[in-house]
C-alpha cells in the first residue's frame, strides 16, 4: 500500500513543476539574451533599450508575486496557472509582429506577469508544501530545470534566428513555454498534498501538526523593519542584480572577438553551470548548512567573474560562463531555504513573497544597466567589477544576519 508521505505521485508532482521551472524562468529569463544583439542591430537601437524589454518583464514578473496569494485564492490554482501560461505564451508570440519599442514593452511586461503566476513562489511553494524530507534536493530539480532549458535552447534560438530570423524565434519560443507548462495544466494535483489524501514526503505524522497551503500566522516576533530581514532583503537585492549579466555573455564573447556561436555556447555553458550549482548547494546544504553553503556558491561566483576578466581564450571563455552560472543557486535555492532558516516556516510564505519581489527588481534592472553600461562605456568590465563589490558586501552582510538571528532566538 502506497504511503500517504512517500509515493510516485510526489515525483510527479517535482516533474510537473520542473516544466514550470523551464517555461516561466528556463525560456523566458534564460533564454531571451540571445536576442539582445540581432533585434538591437536589427532595430538599429541601443542593446540596452531593447532589454529594457526583458527589465520590465522582469518587474512585472516580481510584482505579480506580491499578489500571488490573494489570486490564488480568488481563482483557484489550476485555473490561475492556465490563464497565466496562455498570457505568457500569448504575449512572446505577438513580439514577433512588431518592431516598435513601446508595444515590445507592454508585452514584455504582460510576459512578466504571466510568467510570474507559475514561477518563483508558486514553484517554491509547491515544493514547501509537497516535501518534508529532501527538500534540498526537490528544490535544487525544480529550480535546476530553468537551467536545464536554458542550457538545452540557448544554441538552438541562436541557430534558429540565424536561419529563419528572430521574429519566427519569438514565435517558436511562446509556443514552447506552453508546451513545457502543458503537464502542470493537464496532471491532477493540488497545491496542498493533503487536499489530495497525501503528506508531504517524508512526513512525520508525530512532529508537527497539519499546515496549511497558505495560513494565517504569529507575526508577534517577527517585524518587517528588523535588522536581519533587511539584511536578507539586501543580500537577495544585490545578488540578484548579478544574474543578469548572464544574458549579456554573447554580447561579452563579441567584446573578446569572439564568433557568436562561441557566446551562444557561453550561455548555454552559463545555464549548465545553473543547474550543476542548484543540484550542489541543495545537497551541500543538508550537510554544511544553508549559510555556510550560500558563502561557497557566492566564493565559486567570484572564481568565475575572475575567469571571464582574465582569460579571453574560447575555452577559458566558456568554462568561466559555466562557473559564473553559480550565480543562480543562490536566488532560486539559497534565499527560499534561508528564509526558511532565519524566519522559520510558518512565515514563509509572506515574507519570502517579498524577498522574491524585490530580489526580482534587482535581476530585472541588471539587464538593461548591463546593456547601458556597454552602450556608454564600450566594455562590459565595470559590471564584473561591480559584481565583485556585491558579492563582497553580500559575504559580510550574511554572517552579520546570521548572528543576529542567533541572538533573536536564544533572546526569545
Amino acid at each position: 500500500m502506497t504511503k500517504p508521505s512517500e509515493s510516485l505521485k510526489h515525483w510527479l508532482v517535482l516533474a510537473v513543476s520542473c516544466g514550470l521551472s523551464a517555461s516561466a524562468i528556463g525560456i523566458n529569463l534564460n533564454v531571451i539574451g540571445v536576442f539582445y544583439t540581432p533585434v538591437s542591430e536589427s532595430l538599429n537601437i541601443y542593446r540596452g533599450t531593447f532589454a529594457m524589454h526583458a527589465t520590465l518583464s522582469s518587474l512585472a514578473l516580481a510584482f505579480i508575486s506580491l499578489y500571488f496569494a490573494p489570486l490564488l485564492n480568488q481563482f483557484g490554482w489550476k485555473p490561475l496557472l492556465t490563464g497565466a501560461v496562455t498570457l505568457a505564451s500569448i504575449s512572446t508570440i505577438l513580439m514577433a509582429f512588431t518592431q516598435t519599442m513601446w508595444v515590445f514593452y507592454v508585452l514584455g511586461i504582460l510576459r512578466g506577469i504571466g510568467a510570474g503566476l507559475y514561477a518563483m513562489v508558486p514553484l517554491s511553494l509547491i515544493v514547501n508544501n509537497w516535501f518534508e524530507k529532501k527538500k534540498g534536493l526537490a528544490m535544487s530539480l525544480s529550480f535546476g530545470f530553468s537551467g536545464i532549458a536554458g542550457a538545452i535552447f540557448s544554441p538552438i534560438f541562436t541557430s534558429l534566428i540565424q536561419t529563419i530570423g528572430w521574429e519566427n524565434s519569438f514565435i517558436i519560443m511562446g509556443l514552447l513555454m506552453f508546451v513545457l507548462a502543458l503537464p502542470a495544466i493537464i496532471y491532477r494535483y493540488s497545491l496542498n498534498p493533503r487536499d489530495d489524501g497525501y503528506l508531504p514526503y517524508g512526513y512525520d505524522t508525530e512532529g508537527e501538526e497539519q499546515k496549511k497551503v497558505i495560513k494565517k500566522a504569529d507575526w508577534s516576533t517577527f517585524s518587517f523593519t528588523q535588522s536581519s530581514f533587511l539584511l536578507v532583503l539586501i543580500i537577495g537585492l544585490l545578488h540578484t542584480s548579478i544574474t543578469g549579466v548572464s544574458q549579456h555573455l554573447p554580447g561579452f564573447a563579441e567584446t573578446n572577438l569572439l564568433s557568436s556561436q562561441v557566446g551562444g555556447i557561453m550561455l548555454s555553458a552559463v545555464m549548465v553551470g545553473n543547474i550543476s550549482f542548484k543540484l550542489i548547494i541543495g545537497a551541500v546544504s543538508d550537510v554544511l548548512g544553508i549559510v555556510r553553503s550560500t558563502i561557497l556558491m557566492i566564493a565559486i561566483n567570484i572564481v568565475g567573474i575572475l575567469i571571464l576578466l582574465l582569460f579571453t581564450h574560447p575555452a577559458a571563455q566558456i568554462f568561466g560562463s559555466f562557473v559564473f552560472g553559480s550565480v543562480f543557486s543562490v536566488p532560486a535555492v539559497a534565499l527560499p531555504l534561508l528564509t526558511i532558516e532565519f524566519f522559520g516556516r510558518e512565515l514563509y510564505v509572506r515574507i519570502y513573497t517579498i524577498l522574491s519581489f524585490v530580489s526580482g527588481i534587482g535581476g530585472a534592472l541588471s539587464m538593461a544597466v548591463v546593456g547601458y553600461v556597454f552602450d556608454f562605456t564600450g566594455s562590459y568590465a565595470p559590471a564584473f567589477y561591480t559584481a565583485l563589490l556585491f558579492h563582497g558586501l553580500n559575504i559580510a552582510f550574511l554572517l552579520t544576519a546570521r548572528q543576529m538571528t542567533l541572538k533573536e532566538s536564544h533572546a526569545s
